[in-house]
């Protein structure tokens, strides 16, 4: 080998001057993902209008928590509404779904109370509610208010059907048994607008409680009524006086009761008295023909059994305007499970009931319920007169036969009062008005003699003088009892004086206790002196021995 030829040897594949700009990439990589990672999820919410959303200032939070920012707040293309775009932190974008939902807090004053007064001072702020999972979304339309369930509460949505609004609003409580279990999330018109649909939420474990066979009614406010059975007023808690309310309970007795789905539907009552109303399901209508004035008996006014209450009237009509008899005709309905509640009979069966009821004596007939308000109700009673009448059946109603010559109850009183003084006038017993009244024109004649007996005596100026002397009296002894009065204060000063000189706690009394235990002492000392002088009458000259 010739020395001077070149050596050959395999060339390094990868040469160490390439690890100098791998770790700058990786570096830059690794920075790239950070700055990704914390750059957080821009979304783009629409609201009616930008109250109080400021760009920097106005926070999203999540359970207290700022969780993002305010980037921009635009108008949209037509004007109508406001673009607020917002950047949130990457943490909580990855629980961005369909579901989520976003409203802006301000302050609030509503029927339910004063809330989030804090804004005042803090300023406006957007809340966000992750909701549950479902596809991501990055566009969301804001909330004008605040949901009054969160989607974290537990517990269940039900349906209430009802003719009218009322008081009731959206936060108006739910009670059960005068606890409350739930509110009022929201209410619509139906779909043909002939009710209103109202959806509540009913918190857990309470909305175990609702059934299939539950009933709901309104205890909104103050219910006053003035019907045949007088005045009648209901009130209800304070809250739901100020923002309406709604109650419910179970049916009692029904085995086949079952816990209510979501979303189930129920019917929303008046109140109380139309559910118990609602127990009775059979109705059958009929007919009353009346001669003499019908004033004071109203729709709904009660149809009456032996005091219970077997219906009610429906509709009260005029047959014809000239005076012709039973032209006034009241309809009425009855139900036949007042009577015997655990029997359903047929129209036909219960026709047959009434018609024997007037065979034996049944009228209907008008009395007065109440004196105050003048109010009247249908009494189907057994007089003891009557004339013979007979129950007509017909397609649609039927006709109950009524008193041929009804009176009411006050006019027959008074007639039965002026019938028992003629029966007694008429008897041998007879009341002596002509003597009465011969006495009672003696006395008035004595009266007068005795009146111009004191005139004569002019006993009127001697009664005026004594009273002119009596009050100059009276005056005197007002005077004396005001010295008295005096004297009394002075006495009681002088008496909390020495009071308080006496008193345990007091420095004069301290003073005495020591006075008297320095005279005790000498006295004791004296004492001492006087019997050692008797035992040794010297000790004065010489002295005691035991001072030597």
């Amino acid at each position: 080998m010739n020395a001077h030829e070149p050596t050959l040897k395999p060339a390094q594949r990868i040469s160490p001057i390439w690890i100098v700009p791998i770790a700058a990439l990786l570096i830059g990589a690794w920075l790239a993902v950070n700055a990704w990672r914390q750059q957080g999820q821009e979304v783009e919410i629409i609201f009616d209008r930008a109250s109080g959303i400021e760009v920097g200032k106005t926070q999203i939070r999540l359970k207290d928590v700022t969780v993002g920012k305010i980037t921009s707040v635009t108008l949209s293309d037509d004007l109508s509404k406001v673009r607020v775009i917002a950047v949130l932190d990457r943490q909580v974008s990855q629980h961005l779904s369909e579901n989520s939902r976003f409203w802006l807090v301000s302050p609030r004053i509503s029927t339910t109370g004063v809330s989030n007064l804090g804004t005042l001072v803090s300023g406006v702020y957007i809340v966000m509610e992750p909701g549950k999972p479902g596809d991501f979304r990055s566009l969301f339309e804001g909330l004008s208010d605040p949901p009054t369930v969160a989607s974290d509460d537990q517990g269940t949505q039900f349906v209430l059907q009802a003719e009218t609004l009322g008081s009731l609003d959206i936060g108006s409580p739910v009670y059960y048994r005068e606890l409350r279990v739930g509110e009022v999330t929201s209410y619509k018109l139906g779909d043909k607008g002939s009710s209103i649909e109202l959806r509540i939420f009913v918190d857990a474990p309470h909305d175990k409680l609702v059934e299939t066979q539950s009933r709901f009614w309104n205890v909104s406010g103050i219910d006053v009524r003035i019907g045949a059975d007088g005045v009648k007023a209901k009130i209800a808690s304070i809250a739901s006086l100020i923002s309406g309310g709604i109650t419910f309970e179970n049916s009692s007795g029904l085995d086949a009761a079952q816990p209510a789905p979501p979303d189930h539907s129920f019917y929303l009552y008046a109140d109380r008295d139309s559910v118990l109303e609602e127990r009775f399901t059979l109705e059958y209508f009929y007919r009353l023909k009346f001669s003499n004035s019908v004033r004071g008996l109203s729709v709904g006014a009660p149809v009456e059994f032996r005091g219970l209450k077997v219906g009610e009237v429906v509709d009260v009509q005029l047959d014809s305007v000239d005076n012709q008899p039973d032209s006034l005709h009241v309809f009425v309905s009855m139900q036949p499970q007042r009577l015997e509640a655990h029997e359903l009979p047929n129209r036909e069966t219960f026709d047959l009931k009434m018609a024997d009821l007037v065979a034996k004596g049944m009228r209907a007939q008008l009395k007065t319920a109440s004196l105050l308000t003048g109010a009247k109700y249908v009494d189907l009673s057994f007089p003891r007169e009557v004339l013979p009448a007979e129950f007509v059946v017909s397609e649609k109603y039927s006709d109950v036969p009524t008193m041929a010559q009804s009176t009411d109850d006050l006019d027959q009183q008074v007639a039965g009062i002026a019938r028992k003084i003629d029966s007694i006038a008429e008897g041998v017993n007879a009341i002596p008005f002509e003597k009465i009244g011969n006495d009672l024109a003696q006395s008035m004649s004595s009266l007068n003699k005795v009146l111009g007996t004191l005139a004569d005596a002019d006993t009127a100026k001697k009664v005026d003088s004594t009273l002119a002397n009596l009050s100059e009296a009276s005056a005197q002894l007002n005077e004396a009892l005001k010295s008295v009065e005096a004297t009394l204060n002075s006495m009681t000063q002088t008496l909390q004086s020495v009071d308080s000189l006496l008193a345990p706690d007091s420095k004069t009394q301290y003073e005495l206790n020591q006075t008297f235990r320095s005279l005790q002492n000498s006295v004791q000392s004296l004492t001492d002196l006087l019997e050692k002088l008797n035992r040794k009458p010297n000790s004065l000259i010489f002295g005691n021995d035991n001072d030597k």
